[in-house]
């Protein structure tokens, strides 16, 4: 989820879905599941029987929602990508295997293709980040809820990312780690000038409910942190790990790489794109020196995070 080819938002490929380079085994782990039993009992989901899931991919977010729900829950899983919005056998047994059904449709989260009043829970997670106009989004998640029902939305702040230390940034000088932090304020301004969101949404998403016209609007921070620990020997650990290699292969940096490009090409600033330039052309040196680190064993990381959960009624 943020302004690196570890956890950065990319463009979709020709050959793939939207999202899909970063579907891989980590995101099942991006929650604490007994912080979301303690959100399902404020929320009250227990007593809720219908759910909206805006941006579903592979409902990695409607899964965990689902089973603290109530018995036979019915999720719309809607997304604008044809693949997603295609459906998948086993993500449907998956809903079935705890008493749900779920439908999966076709559509813009700025015009929901359903009726007013129509779910209990409406829902979506890392998406208004994506999109040009997500206060347009969460008007219309308003209108479809029911009277009584909730919006949930969970956003992050990427551009915190950049403050936080690694075995990588420990010994950076100053002008280094204000390198870095003025390339994630470069991702972050031309995305949003290219028209593609903010990557940083989550700071601001509390402002946009009340603009969309949300009263009783809550905010929670997520409590998952994910640390990354010599000698790397359990599960998770190396799940994130092979995440994160996986993520500087010259492929999908270079796809990170070229998604930035256009970002920066949008802000019309050609020392910008200089800069952004001489930031890519060291990237050789900084994946070796990654995986020396990762070989030595001597790679650590907070794996600290900042995620929203925003919510209200209507």
């Amino acid at each position: 989820m943020e302004f690196n080819p570890d956890t950065g938002a990319l463009a979709p490929s020709p050959q793939l879905a939207h999202s899909e380079e970063w579907f891989g085994a980590y995101r099942d782990y991006w929650w604490n599941a007994d912080f979301l039993d303690l959100m399902a009992q404020r929320w009250r989901l227990a007593d809720r029987h219908s759910l909206l899931d805006i941006g579903c991919g592979q409902c990695h977010w409607s899964r965990l929602l689902a089973p603290r729900m109530a018995r036979g829950v019915h999720v719309s899983a809607l997304d604008r990508d044809v693949k997603w919005a295609a459906g998948d056998a086993a993500i449907a047994s998956a809903f079935a295997a705890f008493g749900a059904s779920v439908a999966f449709r076709q559509g813009d989260a700025q015009a929901l293709p359903f009726a007013d009043d129509s779910f209990d829970v409406v829902t979506c997670q890392t998406v208004l980040i994506h999109l040009a106009d997500p206060l347009a989004a969460l008007r219309e998640m308003r209108r479809v809820v029911r009277p009584g029902g909730i919006v949930i939305c969970a956003e992050p702040c990427n551009l915190v990312q950049a403050a936080l230390a690694n075995a990588t940034t420990t010994d950076l000088s100053i002008d280094e780690l204000c390198d870095a932090f003025r390339y994630a304020l470069l991702c972050e301004r031309g995305k949003r000038a290219a028209g593609e969101g903010v990557l940083s949404l989550g700071d601001r998403l509390p402002r946009v409910f009340q603009l969309a016209g949300f009263t009783g609007i809550q905010t929670w921070l997520s409590d998952k942190a994910a640390p990354i620990l010599p000698p790397y020997d359990d599960h998770e650990t190396r799940v994130n790990l092979a995440e994160l290699n996986a993520a500087h292969d010259d492929a999908r940096a270079a796809l990170w790489e070229s998604q930035v490009d256009g970002w920066v090409a949008a802000l019309h600033d050609v020392e910008a794109q200089a800069f952004v330039a001489g930031i890519h052309a060291k990237r050789a040196e900084s994946q070796s020196e990654l995986r020396a680190l990762i070989d030595a064993q001597c790679y650590w990381d907070s794996g600290a995070t900042l995620t929203y959960l925003v919510s209200a009624g209507k």
